[in-house]
């Protein structure tokens, strides 16, 4: 009974790890390079089934292949597009070959420069005031990467109201993580919206509230439009929201990565454009006269338009990028794509060999139950069926009990 048991517990074991080993990354932004058999050759075709705009270095290694196409290489593709990069294929005809296919991608348009000239409204709601808890040319605690380095902390209680600080397309939603602290274990666990302008550069709202988020990914948001509510998820010592602008950056190694650029803001009526600095108060205020107080004491006003509310961007022509905290690079083998199997994980989100996994264990597990039920039975009236011929008569063996016994 015992190993019974533990073969039951096994069971169970085992279909938790084939189900949690197959379970694709939650949120993850759908952009692949498929690697698919055409004759003696293979075409390498990058799929971006999101909406964002996907700037994407590439490059192929290996042994004895050519290629119609001169790598590495780096390609925009447009959101909801496939867009085929090349073909290989060896290079002495007649002989085998071998090639992996390495990659990164970002969001956005590396080859626009942004617009620099543009200042972005407080990214919470009107009447909302907030210090400022890391900024640029400040204490810098956690913005050391160039992901984060002119990204600023807004210090507000949880379930402020979180707006766009500028219109564009939403491009990545995350809202299921709950835990918040100063672990760098949450560095990749914070909830966010992610929103993608015309000029190709992106905005990240960050350790939002868990599912609080009130937009989801393709849809276009008007500047000042709500987006959810701040929480403390992630890597967080405390209620805040991390507001940066970023741009798709080609390094000359050929990767591609997403490097946060300056941020102005602006404020009142008439407007005042200003920079954020560490531990000023900031009040989303555009109805009224009103002054930029830096934290050293000199009021520094400056007097500026204040840019219009852009309207709604299509989705076909906004530039939306895959911000991702770090470059994604992906090893692909030659072997083609798009079988029957692959068929099945993309409609499924689980690898084939997970799923006989998972069904296996499922199997076993029922006939253990189904065994362990029948031990709880009461024992029924024993049969004898033994050969008896040739043996010696016991009459004992038969005799009824007397009523006495």
């Amino acid at each position: 009974m015992t190993r019974r048991l533990i073969l039951l517990v096994a069971g169970f074991i085992a279909a938790a790890s084939a189900i949690a080993a197959g379970h694709p990354v939650q949120g993850a932004y759908p952009f692949r390079i498929e690697t698919k058999a055409a004759g003696r050759e293979y075409r390498l075709v990058a799929v971006n089934s999101g909406p964002a705009t996907i700037t994407l270095a590439a490059q192929i290694k290996g042994e004895n292949f050519a290629s119609d196409h001169s790598w590495p290489l780096v390609e925009v593709i447009p959101p909801n597009a496939s867009q085929e990069l090349g073909r290989v294929f060896a290079a002495t005809r007649g002989q085998g070959f071998r090639f992996t296919t390495r990659y990164s991608h970002a969001f956005g348009d590396a080859r626009r420069p942004p617009d620099s000239a543009l200042a972005y409204r407080l990214p919470f709601a009107d009447g909302v005031r907030s210090q400022v808890g890391q900024a640029p040319g400040g204490e810098i605690t956690t913005h050391t990467g160039k992901e984060s380095l002119y990204a600023v902390d807004f210090t507000v209680p949880e379930q402020t109201p979180v707006v766009a600080a500028r219109g564009g397309t939403v491009v990545e939603v995350k809202d299921w993580f709950t835990e918040g602290g100063p672990n760098p274990d949450l560095l990749d666990k914070a909830n966010i919206v992610t929103v993608q302008h015309g000029d190709g550069s992106t905005a990240q709202y960050v350790h939002l509230a868990t599912n609080a988020i009130v937009v989801r990914p393709g849809q276009v948001v008007t500047q000042g439009q709500l987006l959810g509510y701040s929480g403390n998820t992630g890597y967080s010592s405390g209620p805040h929201l991390h507001f940066a602008v970023t741009q798709a950056v080609v390094y000359p190694d050929g990767t591609v990565h997403q490097d946060s650029l300056p941020i102005a803001f602006y404020a009142f009526n008439p407007s005042v454009r200003f920079e954020a600095r560490q531990n000023m108060v900031v009040a989303a205020d555009y109805s009224s006269p009103g002054k930029v107080v830096y934290p050293e004491g000199k009021r520094e006003i400056v007097v500026a338009m204040a840019p219009p509310a852009p309207g709604p961007l299509p989705a076909e022509s906004t530039n939306t990028p895959q911000v991702t905290s770090q470059e994604v690079g992906i090893s692909i083998e030659a072997e083609p794509q798009g079988s029957w199997a692959d068929d099945i994980e993309r409609e499924t989100g689980y690898p084939l060999w997970a799923l006989v996994c998972a069904i296996a264990a499922l199997f076993i597990i029922v006939r253990l139950v189904a065994e362990f039920l029948d031990t709880l039975k009461p024992p029924g009236v024993a049969i004898r069926t033994e050969n008896w011929r040739g043996a010696v008569y016991n009459p004992r063996e038969f005799r009824r009990p007397r009523d006495s016994d």
